[in-house]
């Protein structure tokens, strides 16, 4: 019997829970998801609680959130979850990505999970030569594999690939929770650009904690502006200033995973958040 399912974390996306625990149930889930939806919307997360409750010994379906497969997957050390993330400067998937950590592995089958689970975080940045490697593995899925490619721009992704997979769409959750209350709204924002700033003040967890159900989405907004000031920092072909951004962005994001779908303690996960981020600027 599971405590708490992992699906529970993904508010606002009721409708996308039901569908997806509905495919398990029937046994109906794909060779490949498309999971789109606004900026800020938890399609990364949407994934990783797929995977999880695909992979779950205990309570398939649903994950446990303890089980050894559930406690890999949460602390992204699973062999058979892979997640494909954007890299250098220039912020793509590069080919060298695609080849080591997906064709390298589906000849095999998977190590220790029922169904091997490859995570596309952006997939419109893809490098063209890793979209077409993509597309063949998509065109001849592996057994016991499955693939969930994340966008917000669905439509600019190849129709090759976009006909291959499918698609799912997620609402906003919290960001819209957050628009609709002006004063909530504005809190995020303030907490967000601090923890996204070069020296965030110690008290910055306990604040951050302070409001319930706030932390994910300062989370997001946070790795946004960095992603932003990655980009912004690449045009000017700053490449230090784009590879810390990025990075800070990228050890937000991993928080974010541990809060909004593992039931991390937000403040805890706050200050070891800024322990990585004050060791990631020393280097």
């Amino acid at each position: 019997m599971f405590l708490v399912s992992v699906w529970t974390e993904l508010h606002g996306q009721e409708r996308v829970v039901a569908q997806l625990r509905r495919a398990i149930e029937l046994g109906r889930v794909p060779h490949a998801y498309l999971l789109s939806g606004p900026s800020g919307s938890p399609m990364t997360e949407t994934a990783l609680a797929l995977a999880t409750a695909l992979n779950c010994q205990r309570a398939r379906g649903e994950g446990c959130g303890e089980c050894d497969a559930c406690a890999k997957i949460a602390a992204g050390i699973h062999p058979d979850i892979v997640t494909l993330v954007r890299e250098g400067a220039a912020q793509i998937v590069p080919i060298e990505s695609v080849r080591s950590q997906v064709i390298a592995r589906i000849g095999m089958p998977p190590h220790e999970a029922d169904l091997r689970v490859f995570i596309v975080e952006e997939a419109t940045a893809l490098a063209p030569p890793a979209a077409n490697a993509l597309l063949k593995t998509l065109e001849e899925p592996p057994a016991r594999t499955l693939f969930v490619l994340c966008t917000t721009a669905p439509e600019q992704l190849l129709p090759t690939i976009r006909s291959r997979c499918q698609r799912i769409r997620l609402g906003a959750g919290d960001v819209v929770a957050s628009e609709q209350d002006p004063a909530r709204a504005d809190r995020i924002a303030r907490l967000a650009d601090e923890l996204a700033g070069d020296a965030p003040h110690p008290t910055l967890a306990a604040r951050i904690a302070e409001g319930k159900g706030d932390t994910p989405p300062i989370l997001i907004a946070a790795a946004q502006r960095l992603h932003e000031r990655a980009r912004a920092a690449a045009t000017s072909a700053d490449v230090p200033t784009a590879r810390i951004a990025s990075s800070r962005a990228q050890a937000i994001m991993s928080w974010h995973t541990a809060v909004a779908i593992h039931n991390a303690n937000p403040q805890l996960a706050i200050e070891s958040l800024l322990v990585q981020l004050a060791e990631l600027e020393l280097r």
